[in-house]
């Protein structure tokens, strides 16, 4: 049997049938011309019967003496429960999609089976077929379910990938070697000797906060549990509701490189700029600015992305809601780096345990519904995933969109990722149905937030360009011909 890594634990034990903590991906299909009809159909008898099931897909949870849960494989894999399929009625358009998408999000994954499910929804207008695929956060993360997505498909149209839960078990080892495991590692020496210099890095952080809620001090990283409480943070209950938005990778690209900053700074920014206007179309304004959560890459410039995992959680202060785009754009392109540079003079290792503490507590506390009385740790998680750069295809069907749709976290009512796909940004929104009225109108606001920065972005190229023309000497016809004469 497999131990769960500590990360993975927390997210088998503190889930709730009001914060089910699976992961989903939506994607559309556009089937070949001569297979339209009925593909759907077709696609999910081929499915079922690709019934050799691998590692981790094959595996359950199991509940030993010590009450910690472990992996161990199943008796057997019933494909007719885990390939599900589902026929929109007419017209079939993307608000019946969502729909149904939102209901399927909304339920908790059956623990007496292993932790996936994969729907195959058809009578689409447009004669499209839907994919959503179902994981458990302890089994994959995003990045991971991305990948594995990824391997199903192929750069051709008449290539095929190997299915995900096929995927061979040297990969599925390789993987768990990756994921630093509970009890597994309790006699690795360096592990031991890395962890140690972890805890003083942690000590040195703990000091540091204190010192900086103090005004003793001043430090680059979020005190936990000082986020305003917005809207954003009503305890989720059981029921989802799912938004899309789709917008070309090329503009985010741009704006880094005239801003000096990153393409996730400008996510941030976009997402940032979407949600105020959100909140101020509700009459809802506050004096501190937001605070997301979101991964933090902890790798150094140059360090290999082969090397040991370095993404952590961290908690990133976006701008204040009176800011202009840019000056948004700056703090928070600011913020970002400061937190990286503070957790690298720390260690990685010291502020990966810090994520782990802080949102270990955040959770404990949802769990414990302590939450209605502590100040939020974070009022949103905002997560980036990189995705396949080629457009790609599934058992022959063109892959055209794929949209994340990840989990509530307790105390929040709203999760906005982002997925980069041949080109494209989508961004996948999911909230609480009876928690934000309007919460559709995100993705519009969204779309309004990047044309919003664009415009500021090019009034302030516009305006350099013509100070440093101004500030240039003009040379005339008639300066120019005495140095013709001398010459």
């Amino acid at each position: 049997m497999a131990n769960l890594s500590l990360l993975d634990l927390g997210f088998v034990l503190f889930e709730s049938d009001a914060t089910p903590l699976h992961i989903s991906g939506l994607v559309l299909l556009t089937p070949p011309k001569e297979e339209a009809i009925g593909f759907g159909r077709a696609l999910v008898t081929e499915l079922k019967a690709s019934d050799q099931v691998q590692p981790p897909f094959n595996q359950v949870l199991h509940w030993g003496l010590t009450r910690l849960p472990r992996w161990q494989p199943a008796a057997s894999v019933d494909m007719d429960f885990h390939i599900r399929h589902s026929s929109l009625p007419a017209p079939g358009d993307m608000h019946q999609l969502l729909e149904l998408a939102g209901r399927i999000h909304s339920y908790r994954l059956d623990r007496s089976r292993p932790l996936w499910e994969l729907w195959v929804i058809d009578g689409l207008v447009g004669g499209q077929v839907a994919l959503l695929f179902k994981v458990h956060h302890a089994l994959a993360d995003g990045v991971r379910a991305t990948d594995l997505f990824a391997r199903s498909c192929s750069t051709e149209p008449d290539g095929l990938g190997q299915l995900f839960w096929q995927g061979s078990a040297r990969d599925d080892a390789t993987a768990r070697k990756n994921r630093e495991t509970l009890l597994g590692n309790l006699f690795d020496l360096s592990l031991w000797r890395r962890q140690l210099g972890a805890s003083v890095g942690l000590a040195k952080l703990a000091g540091k906060l204190a010192l900086n809620a103090a005004d003793l001090a001043q430090t680059r990283l979020k005190i936990p549990f000082t986020a305003p409480r917005t809207p954003f943070n009503v305890s989720p209950d059981r029921a989802r509701t799912v938004a899309l938005c789709d917008l070309p990778l090329r503009r985010f690209s741009r704006l880094a490189k005239l801003t000096g900053s990153t393409t996730n700074d400008v996510m941030l920014t976009v997402c940032d700029m979407a949600l105020q206007r959100y909140l101020q179309l509700h009459n809802w304004q506050g004096d501190k600015p937001l605070v997301a959560l979101m991964p933090i890459n902890l790798r150094k410039e140059g360090e290999m992305e082969t090397a040991c995992n370095k993404i952590s959680l961290g908690l990133v202060e976006l701008g204040r809601s009176e800011d202009p785009p840019l000056v948004r754009l700056h703090a928070i392109r600011d913020g970002t780096a400061g937190i990286k540079q503070e957790a690298l003079d720390l260690s990685p290792d010291a502020y990966y345990q810090y994520s782990i503490v802080v949102n270990g507590l955040a959770l404990a506390a949802g769990r414990l519904g302590l939450n209605h009385y502590l100040p939020p740790a974070t009022n949103m998680l905002i997560s980036n995933i990189h995705g396949p750069t080629e457009p790609l295809y599934f058992m022959g069907a063109k892959v055209e969109q794929m949209f994340p749709l990840s989990l509530l976290l307790p105390g929040q009512t709203l999760n906005v990722t982002l997925l980069s796909y041949a080109g494209q940004m989508h961004f996948g929104l999911v909230c609480c149905r009876r928690s934000l009225p309007g919460f559709e109108a995100i993705a519009e606001h969204l779309q309004q937030a990047l044309a919003e920065l664009e415009q500021a972005t090019l009034t302030t190229l516009v305006q350099v360009l013509q100070e440093q023309a101004e500030s240039e000497p003009v040379t005339t016809p008639d300066d120019e011909a005495p140095a013709r004469e001398r010459a």
